[in-house]
């Protein structure tokens, strides 16, 4: 179990020091300065924000639609519904009537 711990402390050493490596790899290494990095950042962060309001926008329009057309298609079965129990009511009244 104390092995297991150890082990367990080892991958989680390794795995901080990759990270700062990593970190300091990508400052020593980016083809622009902290200013353009964090102005390039925002300007995609603003695309990216545009582009999820417009899917945003298409997916309500489309929920919208398929909202309406669901109304629509409930409304005609109703109705085909209560004409088919009028017309069952309808033939059991005529039947009843036949019958002495």
């Amino acid at each position: 179990m104390a092995s297991e711990r150890s082990d367990a402390g080892a991958y989680l050493g390794w795995f901080l020091l990759g990270g700062v490596l990593g970190a300091a790899a990508a400052l020593l290494l980016a083809p622009r300065s902290g200013r353009e990095t964090r102005d390039f950042l925002v300007e995609r962060s603003g695309d990216v924000a545009r582009r999820a309001q417009g899917f945003a926008g298409e997916a309500q329009g489309r929920a919208g639609e398929w909202l309406d057309k669901s109304r629509e298609l409930f409304e005609e079965q109703t109705q085909r519904l209560m004409s088919a129990f009028e017309a069952g009511r309808d033939a059991m009244r005529e039947e009843m009537r036949r019958t002495p």
